[in-house]
């Protein structure tokens, strides 16, 4: 009974953590307006403004992923797999490498 009791205060803790980051995640696309150049092209080199821009993701790098498809939704021209690479580029770790829906 206590274990059943301590799943279920897992499950709701994890479910709240997923919540709050979901709530979190303002997908500003502006935040990556400096790594335009290097969403469209995997051989260009990202700009130092884009890599810290990317870098503020860090905390929650599925933002990033949702940032990127929110800036293709508005129309901006933006290869997702190939954004999906910046923060390997940009010598950061910790992101996906890749933006893929599938788990």
């Amino acid at each position: 009974m206590a274990l059943a009791k301590l799943a279920l205060v897992v499950l709701f803790l994890a479910a709240t953590v997923a919540i709050v980051s979901a709530v979190e995640c303002k997908n500003n696309i502006a935040d990556l307006l400096p790594c335009q150049a290097a969403a469209q092209s995997e051989t260009s080199t990202p700009s130092t403004e884009c890599c810290t821009a990317v870098g503020k993701f860090k905390d929650d790098p599925a933002c990033l992923c949702s940032t990127i498809a929110a800036a293709q939704a508005a129309g901006f021209t933006i290869d997702a797999p190939v954004a999906a690479t910046i923060p390997k580029r940009c010598k950061l770790d910790g992101y996906p490498t890749s933006c893929s829906k599938s788990k």
